[in-house]
């Protein structure tokens, strides 16, 4: 039963929720009794269902074994201090009405059924992150129900998933002023949906003895139109009538498509924030059910929830006041990317926070310093930041106390080959040569491949350099970031790609030049000029935050790349080819920075730079020496990359 005359006149069933709502604060332990440690306590995500499709080797996650190194590869090499484990695959199979994907993931359902049929994921990773000292808590989503198939998912296919009980009761999804559903988002405003989620993430918690839940506010379903489009259930429009006065039903301040809509009339604001009260309630009845676990959210910073919900007021500071949840996640966001075709720029529709177009968002060091980190400290709620994981972050969550630590997607079980930062690499001359040999496998042609990578998009893009990148089908990419000296944002990113496609299984050197003075860059394939393109009179994006990672990409483990590499020179001048060299390099080349033979490494994991008496500290650090194979003739060894 449900009472729209009020959110304090809800009944929460005793048997479920039980009798108070615990506010527990300030102190280190979790509430399953663990420790989190303050400089020391990662979060690592795994969207299990995506592990098992487009991932490789151990970060595949499709076996005992595989999970088992994974768990303690992160322990070990990333602080984690609990692991969030998507539980989609299976509140899909036991919740949702299921059909057929197309495309690349069309055997989905399948290879989960085959995998779940030898074990089950959930009761390995609870077993093996007690072993390790971690927490484990299931990752549950809330606004996912998926949608009719009239609905286009990514535009191109019918929607693959709804869930029962949506459409047994199509009336708790957000709905427009004239009815139109929001299809999978949940109308908080009724009881029955909250009661839905909290019973559903109870159950799952208990089930698998887990330490917790990770709630996270993403969501597959299709954007609002316009940003002020949805809100308009029944009960949202009854308390927003018994508190004003106001129908927002007929009142054209509240209709987009109105002449009259008034975005910054008080009302309308005031209508946004009583959507965010029904979200705070949703928060209050979870602790209610599970006082004594721990509960981490995953939210967008800013102000409002954004698309594709909408400007739903996103009332943070009551969660954290009132000790709803244990700890905090900024920057999760649902992303533009998964229907491009529906993309519209959000300031043009109406949104008031956007983290995909960076409206109204505050940088990250601003979301710790001052806005979310002082509440959340004074409160005893841990922060995080979803983020890479980089030497700098590390030291700067060991270092202030408003900051727990960063939530990272799911990484490799062990780290990749990796240059770590350097003064000497932010090339501050405005000249930059990269080359090397390679050998692409034939099997990874079909995927992005990362073959060296100083560039990740999270953190603010702050941490934004360069890489290389073997395409889709083969063609070779250099991208760079460059940005204006002091200047926030995601500065400009600039490409140059191969007309041909790199041959696979055949040694081919590859060149790429950064040469500020004639403001272009140059790609060299085979000793040939390949292509070239036209940049600005910038400077190359310092990122010391993000170090130089070899085989993958440099924000998380993905992209890896499949074959060999050999002969890496990194030069401080910007050089023209016209050949390939012969033989190797000796290291004493003017302007040569650093030199990579890999033909034998000097204590176990580093390859030697041979460059005599280089500007370079940094150590090139992670190799396996197994990974060192025979390279074309006169040139020694070579290193496979790959998971």
């Amino acid at each position: 039963m449900y009472n729209p005359m009020g959110l304090n006149a809800v009944r929460i069933p005793v048997a479920l929720f039980g009798l108070t709502v615990l506010t527990v604060t300030g102190c280190g332990l979790c509430r399953c009794g663990k420790t989190a440690c303050a400089s020391g306590d990662n979060l690592i995500y795994v969207s299990w269902g995506d592990q098992i499709m487009v991932a490789k080797g151990d970060a595949q996650l499709d076996t005992v074994d595989k999970i088992k190194r994974s768990v303690a590869g992160w322990a070990t090499h990333y602080n984690a201090g609990a692991i969030l484990w998507r539980g989609s695959s299976l509140y899909i199979k036991e919740f949702y009405e299921q059909r057929p994907f197309k495309g690349f993931i069309s055997n989905y359902y399948a290879k989960v059924d085959s995998i779940e049929a030898q074990f089950q994921p959930l009761e390995v990773v609870r077993r093996e992150t007690r072993k390790h000292g971690q927490r484990m808590l299931i990752y549950m989503t809330v606004f996912d129900h998926g949608a009719p198939t009239s609905q286009l998912y990514g535009g191109s296919s019918p929607f693959p998933w709804q869930d029962h009980a949506t459409i047994a009761h199509p009336e708790w999804q957000d709905v427009d002023v004239r009815g139109t559903p929001h299809y999978g988002v949940l109308d908080f405003s009724w009881p029955e949906a909250r009661s839905l989620m909290v019973e559903r993430i109870k159950g799952y918690v208990e089930r698998f003895e887990c330490d917790g839940v990770y709630v996270c506010t993403r969501t597959h379903s299709l954007p609002a139109l316009h940003a002020d489009q949805f809100g308009f259930g029944p009960l949202v429009a009854a308390e927003f009538k018994r508190r004003s006065g106001v129908d927002i039903l007929t009142d054209p301040r509240f209709d987009t498509l109105s002449t009259f809509y008034a975005p910054a009339d008080p009302l309308v604001e005031q209508w946004r924030k009583l959507r965010g009260e029904y979200l705070v309630q949703f928060y209050r009845e979870l602790r209610a059910a599970l006082p004594n676990k721990e509960i981490i959210t995953g939210i967008p910073r800013g102000r409002y929830l954004g698309p594709p919900y909408g400007n739903l007021y996103l009332d943070w500071e009551q969660i954290v006041r009132n000790k709803l949840v244990d700890g905090l996640v900024l920057g999760v966001r649902s992303g533009a990317g998964l229907h491009p075709p529906l993309y519209v720029p959000h300031r043009k529709i109406g949104y008031l926070s956007s983290e995909d177009d960076q409206i109204g968002i505050p940088t990250n060091k601003e979301c710790v310093d001052t806005v979310y980190g002082p509440l959340c400290l004074e409160n005893g709620v841990r922060l995080y930041l979803q983020s890479g994981y980089s030497k700098g972050f590390a030291k700067w969550a060991a270092e202030d106390p408003k900051l727990t630590g960063a939530m990272i997607g799911c990484p490799s079980s062990s780290p990749a080959p990796v240059l770590m930062h350097d003064p000497a690499l932010d090339f501050r001359q405005g000249e930059m040569t990269v080359e090397a040999f390679l050998k692409p496998a034939a099997g990874g042609m079909k995927e992005w491949q990362r073959v060296l990578s100083k560039y990740d998009h999270e953190n603010d893009h702050v941490a934004r350099g360069w890489e290389w990148i073997i395409l889709p089908g083969g063609r070779f990419r250099f991208r760079i970031n460059l940005q204006a000296s002091g200047k926030p944002g995601a500065g400009l990113d600039f490409a140059v790609d191969s007309k041909a496609v790199l041959p696979s299984n055949q040694w081919t050197h590859v060149a790429t030049v950064y040469d500020r003075p004639k403001r272009e860059l140059r790609l060299y394939v085979a000793g040939k000029l390949e292509a070239r393109c036209s940049i600005p009179d910038m400077p190359l994006r310092s990122n010391p935050d993000q170090d130089l990672v070899l085989g993958r990409y440099g924000g998380s483990a993905m992209s890896y790349a499949e074959g060999l590499i050999d002969e890496l020179r990194i030069s401080t001048v910007a050089r023209s080819f016209t050949e390939a060299p012969r033989a190797p390099y000796t290291g004493a080349e003017p302007g040569t920075l650093a030199l990579y033979h890999f033909d034998a490494l000097t204590d176990g994991t580093t390859c030697a730079n041979s460059v005599p008496r280089s500007a370079l500290r940094a150590a090139l650090t992670g190799l396996d020496g197994s990974r060192l194979e025979e390279s074309l003739p006169g040139f020694g060894n070579a290193l496979r990359m790959g998971e």
